[in-house]
């Protein structure tokens, strides 16, 4: 279930001649390199039907004559031949791996560019797993094909038709004998492919499928789950189970057409006795004006092509297999991302930019093309978020509230109405440069497994050491992250998970600060805080709010006391708006959000027990309502 996401299970189709094309079409780049491999080969082709060629008048005539100079110069010819061939294939080999691993690098780094300008509703219907799998296995078991299929192909080709044509020239009756069954081996390689291609698709599910579920049980909240809940069990079940469908897969992969395989190669290593016998017969009865030195000469010729010929009939099947790992790859490719730059996009001076953020009769609904099932979104949004202002919003939890955030961020596109910035369109805008405008602190703030220093460079990757000291400070974090032993250099771990709730927001915080947004967004910033962490960042959202445009969604109303606008969001609409008081004295969904909030604390609320008398039971309901926006 996904944005435009390409079925995981898509049944098996004939192979499109666009698939050929286009992967053909991914060596355009290196073109000259590929003329440099394809030359190598066909040299190396030529050059290898000589020695079995001179092999006939050594036996014929050097020999018989006892011609020593003839002798000693056919066989310096055969050695220089082998020499020459050695450095084409040394320069085949090094030339064709280039080129190869040009290519899938190529390849990987256009699948996760086009990746990156998916819209969040593909990632949000769309398993991690999945999403890796293709990036990494699909693109790297597409190795063989890259780095050897072209050069394996046209050499193989190559000497296949040289050494035919040498094996008509000896003789076309034994040509026929060596060559009749040919086509029946090529009939069935054709069938073995399209099996070995069906169970390539399924292989690459499967793994993908293990791929997802070790991401998602290894990481550090899958971990921390199983482990409170006790399903470590459970959980080792489901991958063995998972883990044993890929093996009864691959096995069936890796044996379809052995059997068939093994018959050919048993023919061929027949094939030089039955051209012995019908040769020998030939000679005897003086049938085709055969010497011992050309039957001799043919029969090294067929050696040598009969494992070029059982190359070509495996490369065959290979890339018939392979086809199918690019069809799951192109099928990424050929998603077509929704939110994209505009043709024209408006020039956006940042220094010159207000901050006014505007919604004019904005209506959204998610659907399930966009991988959500419950229809739901917004219906006739308006308001103005003044310049420097704050402005906050309110709401039981699926209002909408987050909704209005991904539109402002453009994660979304709206389906009517406009989103603006200082009256342009923020579809008009390049997504870059609305990206400098608009920041995000979101509730469960995102950092990298790396420093604290690199997570910060996020926001601004040409920041100094003293421009981190300084957004740290902002942010209430400074002194917490000198006190660390390696400082700004700590790794702060998977999602930031060596780091308090607090202080990754704090981290969050510095990264916004070092941004230096005209328009800063709040998701519900200090929701899952404690009263101290919620201070402190309440602290640093004071520093960084200091100036700009800030839209706050909000879930405890006593961080919002202070707001210039405060809207209500109700299933997607916006039922009333005002100021805190203002709201507080008229009757409404704000009312009662108040009520539950401030004077209706439940006596038996955990904390009541701790030894609190009823003064301080007061006491604490009374710093919920007086406790400062800061």
């Amino acid at each position: 279930m996904g944005f435009n996401r390409p079925p995981a299970d898509a049944p098996e189709r004939p192979i499109k001649r666009d698939t050929l094309w286009r992967t053909f079409a991914l060596y355009r780049p290196y073109r000259r390199r590929l003329a440099g491999v394809i030359a190598s080969v066909l040299i190396n082709a030529g050059l290898g039907i000589v020695p079995p060629l001179l092999v006939a008048t050594i036996i014929d005539d050097a020999i018989p004559n006892g011609d020593t100079g003839q002798l000693f110069t056919i066989a310096g010819v055969m050695i220089g031949v082998t020499v020459a061939s050695g450095g084409f294939s040394l320069l085949q080999a090094h030339l064709n791996t280039r080129v190869g691993l040009s290519v899938m690098r190529d390849l990987r780094g256009r699948l996760y560019s086009h990746l990156q300008r998916q819209p969040v509703s593909f990632f949000a219907g769309t398993r991690t797993g999945e999403i890796q799998s293709r990036l990494t296995n699909d693109v790297t078991n597409t190795q063989l094909v890259l780095t050897d299929t072209i050069s394996t192909i046209v050499s193989n080709a190559a000497i296949v038709i040289a050494s035919v044509i040498a094996m008509v020239i000896i003789s076309w009756q034994l040509s026929l004998v060596a060559l009749g069954v040919t086509p029946v081996f090529v009939f069935f390689t054709v069938k073995v492919g399209r099996r070995r291609r069906r169970l390539t698709r399924e292989a690459q599910q499967a793994v993908a499928e293990l791929t997802a579920s070790a991401g998602e049980t290894l990481s550090v909240s899958g971990v921390m789950l199983a482990k409170t809940f006790g399903r470590e069990r459970e959980q080792l079940d489901r991958f063995d189970a998972t883990n044993e469908e890929l093996t009864r897969v691959s096995v069936r992969q890796q044996m379809t057409g052995r059997g068939f395989f093994v018959l050919v190669q048993t023919f061929f290593g027949m094939a030089p006795a039955i051209v012995w016998a019908f040769g020998g017969w030939l000679l005897f009865n003086n049938q085709a004006g055969l010497s011992v030195g050309e039957i001799v000469a043919f029969t090294a010729i067929q050696t040598r092509l009969l494992f070029p010929l059982a190359g070509l009939l495996n490369r065959g099947v290979d890339v018939t297999s392979a086809l199918a790992l690019f069809e799951r790859i192109f099928e990424y490719l050929d998603l077509e991302p929704e939110i994209k730059d505009p043709p024209d996009p408006v020039p956006v001076e940042r220094s010159s930019v207000r901050g006014e953020v505007a919604f004019r009769e904005v209506g959204f609904q998610y659907d399930a093309a966009r991988g959500i099932e419950d229809s739901f979104g917004l219906e006739d949004v308006t308001f103005t978020a003044a310049a420097g202002r704050l402005t906050a919003l309110v709401g039981p939890s699926g209002s909408g509230k987050t909704t209005i955030g991904y539109l402002m961020s453009r994660l979304y596109d709206v389906d009517s109405g406009k989103v603006s910035i200082d009256d342009i369109d923020i579809r008009d805008m390049a997504l870059r440069d609305l990206s400098t405008l608009v920041s995000v602190v979101s509730q469960d703030p995102f950092l990298f497994h790396a420093s604290i220093a690199d997570n910060l460079r996020y926001g601004d990757p040409s920041a100094s050491e003293d421009d981190l000291a300084r957004a740290a400070k902002a942010a209430q974090i400074y002194d917490t992250i000198v006190g660390l032993q390696d400082g700004f250099d700590t790794i702060v771990g998977e999602r930031g998970y060596r780091l308090s709730g607090g202080e990754r927001q704090r981290v969050a915080i510095a990264r916004a600060v070092l941004a230096n947004p005209r328009v800063l967004l709040l998701d519900e910033a200090t929701s899952s805080l404690d009263t101290k962490s919620e201070r402190l960042v309440q602290r640093a959202l004071g520093e960084l709010m200091e100036g700009r445009t800030t839209v706050a969604i909000a879930h405890r109303l006593s961080t919002i006391i202070a707001a210039d606008q405060i809207l209500v969001v109700l299933d997607g609409r916006i039922i009333d708006r005002g100021t805190f008081d203002e709201l507080v004295s008229r009757s409404g969904l704000f009312r009662q959000l108040y009520e539950e909030q401030f004077t209706a604390i439940p006596a038996d609320l955990p904390f009541l027990d701790t030894g609190l008398d009823g003064d301080e039971v007061d006491g604490a309901r009374q710093e919920h309502v007086s406790e400062p926006a800061d």
